[in-house]
């Protein structure tokens, strides 16, 4: 029966009773997940990011539920998670969601369940000034100065900056960022880094000898101590993620149009960041980004 079952599921056989029952054993579940995977892949197009957190999230789930896959499961693994931050337990729906519901074609298992409230500044203190300095001050080489200053003064996503790439994405003239890191849900804009930020990015970068094409080569142990040494000196949390708020509510007291800030960030319509790609348009962006002279360290 659990073998006869596995089997549809691997084929993407839907025809099994949807209201009893489904076990998976530890060698099933295993095999189980890995063609999930595929499907993220392949099926569902999902970036590799989310990839491994839905691989995480169904590895999880099935230990958890010891492949006892059914609505009731469903139900108390996401109660396990009522106590986290709200977005932890949106993500972890939204696997159990591909999993359960497109992946295995049992949506009723997962269907009703609604996603929590997420208050997007509920847990978020913006640092002043002094202290995004002081996490500046905390970084050691050129490298972990210029990503620093590069999420700050561009207001780039964590993985818009790391996907970049240094041959192709940068107008080094113009101090311009053109990310080709669109997602379904996130799009990339056109935006700038400062002459601070310059100073150590083009040290860091004249001091590679290797061909890579991104432009920032760290591995996540290294990434994550820069915001670790930066949160440790200033006393306040600072990451990547609330330098991109910082540079957005720093260029709007600096006097710059909520319109050109949403450009900045990739909140824009598309077709409205199409149009700051070339010409003019660039330029007037460029003018309005250097008019507001957004500063760390000075």
């Amino acid at each position: 029966m659990v073998l006869q079952a596995f089997k549809s599921y691997v084929k993407g056989d839907s025809t099994l009773d949807p209201h009893k029952q489904h076990i998976f054993h530890n060698r099933d579940s295993a095999k189980l997940v890995e063609n999930f995977v595929t499907f993220c892949q392949v099926d569902e197009r999902l970036e590799p990011t989310v990839v491994r957190d839905y691989r995480v999230f169904a590895t999880r789930f099935l230990n958890f539920c010891k492949g006892n896959i059914n609505r009731d499961s469903v139900r108390d693994y996401l109660q396990s998670y009522t106590t986290k931050a709200p977005k932890t337990y949106n993500n972890q729906l939204c696997g159990l969601k591909a999993f359960v519901g497109r992946y295995l074609k049992h949506p009723e298992y997962v269907e009703g369940f609604k996603k929590a409230y997420v208050d997007n500044n509920y847990d978020i203190v913006l640092p002043n000034k002094v202290q995004v300095k002081l996490g500046f001050d905390a970084q050691e080489g050129d490298r972990d100065k210029a990503i620093y200053l590069f999420y700050a003064t561009s207001g780039l996503r964590k993985n818009e900056a790391l996907k970049l790439n240094r041959f192709m994405d940068i107008d080094y003239e113009m101090r311009c960022i053109k990310s080709k890191h669109s997602t379904r849900t996130k799009k990339a804009g056109v935006s700038f880094y400062n002459d601070e930020c310059e100073i150590y990015l083009k040290q860091y970068l004249e001091s590679r000898k290797d061909s890579n094409a991104k432009l920032f080569c760290i591995g996540t142990r290294d990434f994550n101590s820069i915001w670790q040494k930066a949160t440790k000196v200033s006393g306040v949390k600072i990451t990547a993620q609330i330098l991109r708020k910082w540079h957005s509510t720093e260029l709007g007291e600096l006097g710059v149009p909520d319109r050109y800030v949403d450009v900045f960030q990739g909140r824009a319509p598309k077709s409205v960041i199409a149009k700051h790609y070339t010409g003019k348009e660039l330029e007037r962006l460029s003018r309005i980004y250097q008019k507001a002279d957004l500063r760390v360290l000075s």
